[in-house]
């Protein structure tokens, strides 16, 4: 299961999101999924953005493109080049990445996969491409020093990623794993999903409950069994993961690793709920904490505890619910992972923009309807496939014998909502570079981060009864 970052702090959050307009039609308040709230919009958002002030790279229709990634912010302070960073900022080749002590970050790209950055870490882009329908079809960061979780959706075949330490690298392709760049320069990689190939004097396949060793000039050790770390969160958060699967709808999945805590020390961490029964998880290496949580209506229920992992099912309304992490008997330090899940439903029209926190959808159902009583022929506009981290929109119309068609690919970029355009033709023809020359310098940027009147936590896609759902969750 794809573990998806978490739109919450890792511990009270001390970024301040940017003031973002309020946006409307079927990402907004009182979308009534008109014709223009629903195709319109959608097309014009995509295409015609230049009067709100956001730009949209169109990429080539080619089997590989250049496009950023997105800044996550989880708690500062974070820079991007040595600058202050903003959170859901897009980072290009070559932007380099550092948390200093109590930052937590993350790299995310379009297709769900990203580079989870522990404090004291530093991590420079050096490419990223896209294939015409979103998936990535390569991607490379070296990191330079600290430590990184890596979860990486399923490539295709022939597309790359990897993760360059000193005198050392990993490449996967669809997987989840830790790497850890010491002051010596001496690397560590940990595999907790798939197999992850690694490089360094010699090569070693390293498959899940794996771990290798390497030195500064990239000699490698045995490949050995994981050992117990009680200062690796990143271990246990496919452990917590799995706890929360059952029964919850993938997309809403948030892990949320924190910083060690030791005997009378709490930590809280926030989840916004769209409703329904939220499944939660506490997962450490050993000695004695526990669990409680707080519902919307401020009620504290009652302490979970037991051996890791601690879990919990509590049915409520939307709203925010906190985690509340209790160190009773924990020396020295230990780190820690919470999980939360919900079973939200993957129905079509199930939207809540009345109070602190937005569930929106836009479903093949509702599209197809408002286009049918508005009576538009030879248009095709729907969501395309399903995914737990981002959501496409596929384009297609052949009015007065001219074919237009475009992808565009929405993913959380929180706080804001993010978008980048793979595929833009108009009669078969590649139309880039007269849309680059259109938009000017200004257009350079591949992905463009659109605000909303609330903080995006979650993106995704589903499907169920034969139909395909797009949802945005978040909260304000």
């Amino acid at each position: 299961m794809a573990v998806q970052p978490p739109p919450a702090a890792t511990v009270p959050q001390q970024a301040v999101p940017p003031n973002s307009q309020k946006s409307s039609g079927c990402f907004g308040r009182g979308c009534g999924c008109s014709l223009l709230g629903c195709a319109g919009v959608v097309v014009l958002a995509t295409l015609l953005v230049l009067g709100s002030g956001y730009w949209f790279l169109v990429v080539q229709a080619s089997a590989a493109v250049t496009a950023p990634a997105t800044l996550v912010v989880y708690n500062q302070p974070v820079t991007v080049d040595h600058k202050g960073a903003t959170p859901g900022q897009a980072l290009n080749a070559g932007n380099e990445v550092a948390t200093q002590a109590k930052g937590h970050a993350a790299i995310q790209f379009p297709d769900g996969s990203f580079v989870r950055m522990s404090p004291d870490t530093t991590v420079q882009i050096t490419t990223v491409q896209l294939q015409k329908n979103g998936s990535l079809q390569s991607a490379e960061v070296a990191q330079k020093i600290g430590r990184t979780f890596v979860n990486v959706r399923h490539l295709v075949s022939g597309a790359t990623f990897k993760v360059g330490g000193h005198s050392v690298s990993a490449s996967v392709r669809g997987t989840q794993f830790e790497m850890l760049v010491r002051q010596d320069h001496s690397n560590l990689i940990k595999v907790f999903e798939g197999t992850v190939g690694v490089n360094g004097k010699t090569t070693a396949s390293v498959s899940a409950g794996q771990e290798i060793s390497a030195d500064a000039n990239g000699t490698l050790s045995a490949v050995r069994a994981i050992q117990r770390d009680l200062q690796d969160p990143y271990a246990l958060t496919a452990q917590c993961s799995r706890a929360v699967s059952n029964g919850t709808t993938a997309g809403t999945l948030q892990t949320s690793a924190g910083d060690p805590i030791s005997t009378g020390q709490t930590t809280t961490f926030d989840y916004n709920s769209p409703g329904g029964t939220i499944s939660v998880a506490l997962c450490y290496p050993g000695s004695f904490m526990t669990l409680s949580i707080v519902d919307p209506n401020n009620v504290e229920h009652a302490s979970r505890s037991g051996a890791s992992p601690v879990q919990g099912n509590l049915s409520g309304p939307a709203g925010k619910y906190r985690a509340i992490v209790h160190a009773i008997n924990v020396s020295p330090a230990e780190a820690f992972v919470v999980a939360f899940a919900t079973n939200a439903p993957c129905t079509a029209g199930n939207s809540d923009d009345r109070g602190a926190v937005v569930r929106q959808t836009l479903s093949n159902s509702q599209i197809a309807k408002s286009m049918a009583d508005a009576g538009v022929t030879g248009v095709t506009l729907k969501v395309q496939g399903t995914s737990p981290t981002s959501a496409r929109i596929y384009y297609y119309s052949d009015l007065g014998g001219t074919t237009v068609s475009w992808t565009v690919v929405f993913y959380a970029a929180s706080p804001n909502l993010g978008a980048v355009v793979t595929q833009v033709s108009v009669r078969g023809v590649n139309v880039t570079t007269q849309v680059l020359n259109y938009l000017g310098p200004a257009g350079k940027q591949s992905i463009s981060t659109i605000p909303q009147d609330f903080t995006v936590d979650r993106v995704y896609s589903c499907a169920a009864g034969g139909d395909t759902i797009m949802v945005v969750e978040g909260h304000r």
